[in-house]
């Protein structure tokens, strides 16, 4: 089957990546809306109603360079590096199990990000004049967002992609005790950060994103079958697997005179 080797699921990774290409592509092609009219208006200001009074980006336009700079190249370089970084580790493992957990995790994850894309278009948070944000990557070059754009539609903001992804990256890492861990950790939380001060994700796209996260990385657990969680957990120690079963001792004569 293609989860049963290594370079079959490389294969699932590559179909994933290719249908959320065709997906973008085709929502590109076919909406000649702007990206706050009609449905997807409705649902921005769905998710703007969500959110607290604290969270206002009035004064947006004046964060300063050095954040720009830094939340930009967490946002679309650092991003990436991780991810493949995370997938290198995974892919030289002796088991299976760690890349196979990676990948059917994050098929979960676009399998059910998807609809929310379909039927339920929400833009980016800046593309919503309510919002008062602006995208500030913008503000040090328009070409980090264009190199992106084939395969983040301006609609699919809900769930966010970037923090679902990041989610099971790191709780990757933590499942099978990936080293550098805390770095991966520290640094991922400046992505799923830079979503939301770029301007680009809601609070709401996040904590779906978490979510999301989260399940698909349990998802993917569940397919490892008992045998493997046995062998994972004598490696890494998990106290989640389910042990084994204790040898049960015949009885002696002993026993039967106690009884």
């Amino acid at each position: 089957m293609l989860i049963n080797s290594k370079s079959g699921l490389l294969v699932l990774l590559m179909l994933v990546f290719l249908v959320n290409l065709a997906e973008t592509s085709w929502e590109a092609a076919n909406d000649t809306q702007s990206a706050t009219s009609s449905n997807e208006y409705k649902a921005a200001f769905g998710v703007h109603n969500l959110e607290p009074e604290f969270i206002n980006f009035e004064f947006h336009d004046q964060t300063p360079k050095w954040a720009i700079y830094a939340y930009s190249l967490s946002y679309f370089a650092l991003f990436p590096v991780l991810a493949l970084g995370v997938l290198v580790a995974m892919a030289r493992r002796k088991q299976l199990a760690p890349l196979r957990v990676l990948c059917l995790a994050v098929a979960a994850d676009y399998l059910m990000s998807l609809p929310w894309f379909l039927f339920f278009p929400v833009p980016e948070r800046w593309a919503y004049p309510g919002s008062n944000a602006i995208l500030l990557s913008d503000q040090w070059s328009s070409s980090l967002i264009d190199s992106i754009r084939p395969i983040s539609a301006l609609n699919n903001s809900f769930p966010s992609t970037h923090v679902s992804l990041m989610v099971i990256i790191i709780t990757a890492c933590w499942l099978f005790q990936v080293r550098l861990r805390l770095t991966v950790t520290a640094l991922g939380m400046t992505v799923i950060l830079a979503t939301f001060v770029l301007g680009i994700h809601w609070l709401a796209d996040i904590l779906a994103g978490v979510a999301v996260g989260l399940l698909s990385v349990a998802i993917a657990w569940r397919w490892t079958d008992t045998s493997e969680r046995h062998e994972l957990a004598t490696e890494f120690g998990h106290a989640a697997v389910i042990s084994k079963p204790r040898p049960v001792r015949p009885l002696t004569a002993a026993d039967s005179v106690r009884l």
